[in-house]
């Protein structure tokens, strides 16, 4: 389970088989809200609860 604070900036995470990179918490701070962005630069916000219940880590490997 992924708390919200924990979020890194720049990191990849999955979100129902979709990854999407992590970039800033929401101005509107009342809704709790997170900014992700897709491969396609999509923004797409997520609130705290789905966070905690629906994003997964992915580990990223470097290529050498």
């Amino acid at each position: 389970m992924i708390e919200p604070k924990t979020l890194v900036k720049g990191k990849l995470y999955e979100f129902r088989g979709a990854q999407l990179r992590y970039q800033h918490p929401s101005s509107c701070a009342v809704q709790a809200r997170y900014v992700f962005t897709n491969s396609k630069g999509q923004r797409r916000e997520l609130g705290a609860q789905i966070i905690r219940q629906k994003l997964h880590s992915i580990e990223e490997f470097a290529e050498n």
